[in-house]
C-alpha cells in the first residue's frame, strides 16, 4: 500500500472509528440493560474493543518502514491538539472559558467521534478536558499498536532519528497545553458541580441531592407540630433551587404518607428544578404552586398565550446582593454604578476606585429568578451589556446554565439572592458589596432601607384545590413565618410591619 493509502487509512481509523467504539458500547450497554448505571461498563468493554482493534492492526496490517511514515498518522493529532489548544484559548480566547463554545465548535471539527464524550464534559462544565481526552486516547492507540507491531516481529523501522525529537516535541506541546489550562481554569474562572450537594451555612444539606423525605434529609424542623396535616391530594409543588430549604420543610412536616399506600406519592409532589423550569412546569398544568421570584415577561405572556393569569402572594423578603471577590478593595457602588457597568458604560474598576483591571461582569440566562430581578429592579429595563455567562452552560435544550463561581477571578463582579450566596452557596473568598452604602443585612431587609428587595411568592396559574388554599395560607400563617424566619430568610409579615 502507497504512503497515502496507508495515512488515510490509519488516519480514519485512530480519528473515527476506534473512538467512536466505546460510545457506541456505551449507549447499546444502556440501550439493552436501560440502566445507566452500565454506562462504564458499556464504556470499558468498548475501549477493550477498539485497543484490540490497534494491536491487530499494528499486528496484522501492511506498515510502511520508515518511522515517520509509520507513525505520522498519530504523532498528527497528537501535535495538532495541544497546539491549537495554546493558540485558541491563550491567544484568542484569552484564557476566558465563558467564550469556548464557538471556537470549539471548528477547533475540534476533526474529532468528532469523541461528541459524546465531549457532550458529556460540557453538561458539567469540563471544558478544560477536551484535548487531554484526545491525548490519552490517541496515546492508548499508539500503545497498542507498537505493541501489535512488536509481537509481529515488525517493530523495527528506518530513520529512527526523526523518533526522539518527534515524540519529545509532542509531549512538550502536552505539557504546555495542561500548564496553561491549569492557570487559566484555576487563575482565571470556572463552574461549579451543577449536582454537588448544597447546604446551608449550620452545614445542613439543602440542595438537589436533598429531598424532603429522604431517610438523611437535613431541612430545617418545625418548633412545634404544625396545626395543618395532608394525607392525601397533596399539592405540587416546585420551585426555586434557594427556595428549597422552606417548601421543602414544609411539605416534610405538613405532607403525611397515606395509610396503607404501597407508593409514596409525596415524593411525586415535591420537587425542584429550578425557577425557568418551575414557571413552565406550572403554566402547563405539572405544578400546582411554585416558590420564585415574580415573573418575567417572557413567562407572564406565556402564560397569557394559554389563557391563564399568574397569582403571586408573597410569602418572604429577600435581598438582590452583588458579589465580589473578597480581594477586591471596592466594597461599595452605588445604584448608578451598578447600572453603568452593566449598561456597557464603565468597564474598568480603576472607574470606581479600585486598581485598574477590566470589570468581568457577569449575567444569569434569561427567565431566571436572578435575571428577572436584575433586568426589572435593578436595571428598571434599560438595555444591558453582552453578557458574560457562566462556563457550565448547555448547547442543547433544556440544559440551564449555572451560576457563576466568581471566587476565582478577583476583577468579577456577579449578583445573586443573599440566601443563595451566603448560606446555600457560601464560599470564604466570596464577599459582598454594599449599594449605596447600605449592606444586606436582614436589618437593612425588614427596615426597608436596602435599596434592592425582592419578594418571595408563592405563584399559582390556576384556581387552587382546597389543600393548595391551606398550604398557602399555612405559609402566611405565624407557622409558615416562623418556619421562613428559621431557615434565614426575612420574613413578609415581619418586613411589612419593620417598614412601616
Amino acid at each position: 500500500m502507497s504512503a497515502k493509502g496507508y495515512w488515510v487509512r490509519t488516519m480514519l481509523l485512530t480519528l473515527v472509528v476506534l473512538p467512536a467504539i466505546p460510545q457506541v458500547g456505551m449507549v447499546l450497554f444502556l440501550f439493552v440493560r436501560e440502566n445507566p448505571l452500565h454506562f462504564g461498563l458499556g464504556f470499558s468493554l468498548g475501549s477493550l474493543a477498539s485497543l484490540g482493534i490497534a494491536f491487530l492492526y499494528g499486528k496484522k496490517a501492511d506498515l510502511p518502514e520508515k518511522f515517520i511514515t509509520r507513525y505520522g498518522p498519530f504523532l498528527a493529532p497528537l501535535i495538532y491538539t495541544p497546539l491549537a489548544w495554546i493558540i485558541v484559548v491563550s491567544l484568542v480566547l484569552e484564557g476566558d472559558f465563558t467564550k469556548i463554545e464557538a471556537p470549539l465548535s471548528w477547533l475540534f471539527s476533526p474529532f468528532l467521534a469523541y461528541g459524546g464524550i465531549f457532550m458529556m464534559l460540557s453538561f458539567s462544565g469540563g471544558y478544560g478536558l477536551y484535548p487531554f481526552v484526545i491525548i490519552f486516547t490517541q496515546t492508548a492507540f499508539i500503545a497498542a499498536f507498537a505493541i501489535g507491531a512488536w509481537r509481529g516481529a515488525r517493530f523495527a523501522t528506518s530513520g529512527n532519528r526523526y523518533a526522539v525529537p518527534a515524540w519529545s516535541f509532542a509531549l512538550a506541546l502536552t505539557a504546555i497545553c495542561g500548564a496553561t489550562s491549569y492557570v487559566q481554569y484555576h487563575g482565571v474562572f470556572h463552574g461549579r458541580d451543577p449536582e454537588r450537594e448544597v447546604k446551608d451555612e449550620s452545614g445542613r444539606q439543602v440542595g438537589r441531592g436533598s429531598q424532603p423525605f429522604g431517610k438523611h434529609d437535613e431541612f430545617v424542623r418545625l418548633r412545634h407540630p404544625p396545626s395543618l396535616l395532608l394525607t392525601r391530594d397533596y399539592p405540587q409543588l416546585d420551585g426555586a433551587i434557594a427556595l428549597l430549604p422552606i417548601y421543602g420543610a414544609a411539605a416534610r412536616a405538613i405532607y403525611v404518607k397515606e395509610s396503607g399506600a404501597t407508593h409514596d406519592a409525596r415524593q411525586d409532589a415535591v420537587v425542584c428544578t429550578n425557577t425557568p423550569s418551575a414557571y413552565e412546569r406550572l403554566i402547563s398544568g405539572k405544578a400546582d404552586m411554585i416558590f420564585a421570584a415574580a415573573p418575567s415577561e417572557e413567562q407572564k405572556k406565556l402564560a397569557a398565550e394559554r389563557g391563564l393569569v399568574l397569582t403571586l402572594t408573597p410569602i418572604a423578603r429577600e435581598a438582590f446582593v452583588f458579589l465580589v471577590h473578597e480581594r477586591n478593595p471596592v466594597k461599595n457602588l452605588s445604584v448608578g454604578d451598578i447600572r453603568a457597568i452593566y449598561g456597557g458604560k464603565i468597564d474598568d474598576w480603576s472607574a470606581l476606585g479600585g486598581p485598574a483591571g477590566k470589570i468581568l461582569a457577569f449575567q444569569r440566562n434569561a427567565n431566571s429568578g436572578s435575571q428577572t430581578v436584575m433586568e426589572q429592579l435593578v436595571m428598571r429595563g434599560a438595555p444591558m451589556r453582552k453578557p458574560l455567562e457562566a462556563e457550565y452552560h448547555g448547547s442543547m435544550g433544556g440544559i440551564i446554565r449555572a451560576v457563576a463561581d466568581y471566587r476565582n477571578y478577583p476583577n468579577a463582579l456577579g449578583y445573586s439572592f443573599r440566601y443563595y450566596a451566603t448560606a446555600m452557596n457560601a464560599v470564604p473568598d466570596l464577599a459582598l458589596l454594599s449599594v449605596d452604602g447600605i449592606a444586606p443585612t436582614p436589618e437593612n431587609i425588614r427596615s426597608g432601607v436596602y435599596p434592592f428587595l425582592s419578594d418571595v411568592y408563592i405563584v399559582s396559574a390556576r384556581p387552587l384545590s382546597e389543600n393548595a388554599k391551606k398550604l398557602r395560607d399555612w405559609f402566611l400563617g405565624d407557622e409558615g413565618q416562623q418556619l421562613i424566619a428559621d431557615v434565614g430568610y426575612v420574613p413578609i409579615r415581619q418586613a411589612a410591619d419593620e417598614s412601616r
